[in-house]
């Protein structure tokens, strides 16, 4: 089939009427009926096809599949006898209680294990020794049903159901086991002595009270020691230790320090060993503060010696503290020189005084590290007391489990001494008979089931495979769009006048619609663009371009695809310079070529390649196309895919309008992206056009009145001449010529 675009007006043919809307904006979503329509269409037949196949499979499966059973019914009796009698609705609930223990007692793994290993049930069901498969226990218990019987609520009864091809012997058989295992387990249970039972569950209850006494007195003892709460001692001690860390790097950087100054002072690499109270001031603040403080002392010494004279008692008191402040600093300078060194600094600076004892600080950091390590046992110590506090408390909570779980013990045995029962056999199995035949209802559901699967896995390959089939599928889902029109599925050599005339009528309509929506000197210039290559945008360029001539309009092509260039070669046009030497030169009409088509010449796309796209700029192709108006009605510019070339977005920015091809089977999300990017853009959207509709499609876009007239006006053409033109411009040529020979 051709690859061109070949559209057919899904209008009637009225002019009056015009573009149809694909949607209007903010369209409701399509109903779940609609969706699934959507899905389905055009697979109606095979959805049937397979739909009756996978019923008919399915109810033959469900039928055959479930294999017939036997069953055999036994019906015990049990009769609570209350000891101790209460109000009427306590005896009730405690009567029901009673008879729901024994249903459950019969169906418990303890009774199916004995009544399997019975040696009735052996010769049916036999096992290596004594040894009864887990999985075989789970089968006995799923084929069991224990209820009780309608209106009689003393009695139970016990089903067994069994579909094996043994089953028929074997039913029976084990509803007598069962019966007979329940039965000797009675006996049993109704000879133990009760009351020994609640002792020994007595005495683990308080034996497990006094064990959570003795665990809380132990808590309590390690609590006292360490606190209540452990881990914010625990953080308090570390924080502690942290600190005399940090404490004792110090005091041993300090000893380190002072060792080093006291060998290099004792090496003479400083000078003298006594220093005075200014050298001492210099490094030492307590002797700057005690040179002030003397001062001081003098100064209000001399002030008052000045005024009042060496006999009064002020002045005599000064001078006494003044000798005081003088003894001090002596005594503090011999100390001084008796115990340190002074260290001077770079460059001969500020000195530091080094101790030439350094006893003192051997001690500080020997404390300190007596402090560290100390803090380090209590911590370890404090951290084994909570984890034995933990354990403790582990240890309480478990006892107080077992605690809940001996009163569960000590209610159960206080139940079973307040009831007894009495236990009777009505019947140990009944004569196995065919079970409830379920396969109609398997077959039911196999029959819905597999007419649906397939329907179902249609609908997912629409789902996965989203593509436009049909023409009217634009209409629900192109949000705001006009649809201008569809086109037939023609073949690459059109030999049917019918077909070829038709296919013209819809191209004639399409060039209509655009005439009509909107003025002439409003939309002149046309972009034909499409989501990816292939959807037929230069087959649809060449066929409006022959119907405009068809009604006399002057119209230019302009081949401005630089990948493709189909518009040139379709026109058999070569020649060296084309639309990029016309921008360029800024000079239209010596590129422009003619065509045999009256009213029809061409721009072609010249040598332009891909690279070349890059070099076009929107002011130099409105430039060109403002040329192009002044000398023709319409022009029309067959350029790139808009998703996949450069020019394309240049061009449909440019033009007046824009004309979207969209082929049958292009993806949705690609058209959608397309239509986005027009819009971002800021291109005008006049329309989109449907290619390869099918004759479904065809059909119900035309009348059959309008098709008859429009293939009368296309007999006695066969179609190929001008083959050039293509398929879709060889059915507009042919219908042009036809219908200039009918009006001569």
């Amino acid at each position: 089939m051709s690859q061109e675009i070949q559209l057919v007006n899904n209008l009637p043919l009225q002019p009056a009427i015009g573009p149809q809307m694909l949607a209007p904006a903010g369209m409701a979503e399509p109903t779940p009926l609609r969706r699934v329509h959507q899905l389905l269409r055009g697979r109606y037949l095979l959805a049937a096809v397979l739909a009756c196949i996978g019923a008919v499979c399915g109810a033959a499966a469900g039928f055959l599949l479930p294999k017939p059973s036997w069953e055999s019914i036994g019906v015990v009796h049990v009769h609570p006898v209350i000891h101790n009698p209460g109000p009427k609705d306590d005896v009730q609930l405690l009567a029901q209680n009673y008879l729901t223990n024994v249903m459950v007692e019969l169906h418990s793994e303890r009774t199916i294990r004995q009544a399997m290993q019975s040696p009735a049930w052996k010769q049916v069901r036999s096992y290596p020794g004594d040894f009864v498969p887990p999985e075989d226990v789970t089968e006995f218990g799923k084929n069991l049903t224990i209820k009780p019987v309608p209106f009689a609520p003393e009695m139970i009864q016990v089903i067994y159901d069994d579909s094996r091809k043994d089953g028929k012997e074997a039913t029976q058989v084990a509803v007598k086991s069962l019966i007979a295992a329940f039965q000797a387990s009675w006996i049993e249970k109704e000879a133990e002595p009760l009351d020994f039972k609640i002792q020994y569950s007595q005495k683990a209850k308080t034996d497990d009270e006094l064990a959570i006494s003795a665990d809380n007195k132990a808590i309590h003892e390690l609590i006292k020691e360490v606190g209540d709460d452990q881990q914010a001692v625990l953080a308090t001690r570390y924080n502690h230790l942290f600190t005399l860390e940090e404490q004792l790097k110090q005091a041993k950087a300090m000893l380190a320090n002072a060792e080093q100054d006291r060998d290099r002072k004792k090496a003479g690499l400083n000078g003298a060993q006594n220093y005075t109270e200014d050298e001492i001031s210099r490094v030492d603040p307590q002797m700057q503060a005690r040179l002030n403080a003397r001062n001081e002392a003098n100064t209000q010494y001399q002030l008052l010696l000045s005024e009042y004279g060496p006999a009064y008692p002020k002045v005599i008191e000064c001078k006494k503290l003044l000798d005081i402040r003088k003894q001090e600093i002596a005594e503090a300078v011999t100390a001084f020189n008796n115990e340190n060194f002074i260290e001077t600094g770079p460059n001969g600076g500020t000195g530091i005084p080094v101790a030439k004892d350094l006893s003192k600080l051997k001690a500080s950091v020997d404390g300190l590290t007596a402090s560290y390590n100390q803090e380090n046992e209590n911590i370890r110590a404090i951290a084994a007391r909570a984890a034995q506090i933990a354990l403790y408390k582990e240890d309480i909570e478990a006892k107080k489990r077992d605690i809940v779980g001996r009163d569960a013990t000590l209610e159960s045995l206080a139940f079973e001494k307040l009831m007894g029962g009495t236990f009777s056999v009505v019947d140990e199995g009944s004569v196995p008979t065919p079970a409830a035949d379920r396969r109609p209802v398997f077959a039911a559901l196999g029959f819905f089931g597999g007419a649906a699967v397939p329907i179902g896995f249609l609908l997912l390959i629409g789902l996965a495979n989203p593509r436009y089939r049909f023409s009217d599928e634009t209409n629900a889902e192109m949000n705001g769009m006009n649809l201008l029109g569809i086109l037939p599925d023609l073949p690459d050599r059109l030999s049917d006048p019918e077909q070829a005339s038709i296919a013209a009528h819809c191209v004639h309509q399409i060039r209509t619609m655009l005439q009509i929506s909107g003025s002439p000197d409003e939309r002149r210039v046309f972009a034909i663009t499409s989501a990816a290559p292939g959807d037929g945008k230069t087959s649809l360029t060449l066929a409006l371009g022959l119907s405009y001539a068809a009604c006399g309009a002057r119209t230019l092509l302009i081949d401005c695809d630089l990948v493709g260039a189909g518009l040139t070669s379709r026109m058999n046009i070569t020649s060296p310079a084309g639309v990029l030497e016309a921008i360029a030169n800024r000079s239209l009409f010596e590129y422009v070529r003619s065509t045999d088509v009256a009213d029809v010449t061409i721009l072609p796309v010249g040598t332009a390649q891909t690279l070349h796209a890059s070099t076009l700029s929107p002011a130099a192709l409105r430039r060109l196309i403002d040329e192009a108006r002044k000398q023709y009605d319409t022009i029309l510019i067959d350029t790139g895919p808009i998703l996949g070339s450069i020019e394309a977005s240049l061009v449909c920015a440019a033009a007046d309008a824009v004309v979207l091809t969209v082929a049958r089977g292009q993806q949705r999300p690609l058209v959608e992206k397309a239509i986005s990017r027009l819009t971002g853009i800021g291109a005008k959207l006049a329309g989109v056009v449907f290619n390869r509709a099918q004759s479904g499609d065809f059909d119900r876009s035309i009348s059959g009145a309008s098709s008859l007239r429009s293939a009368a006006a296309g007999n006695g053409h066969n179609g190929h001449d001008q083959p050039r033109y293509g398929t879709l411009g060889r059915a507009v040529h042919s219908h042009n010529r036809q219908s200039d020979i009918n009006e001569g």
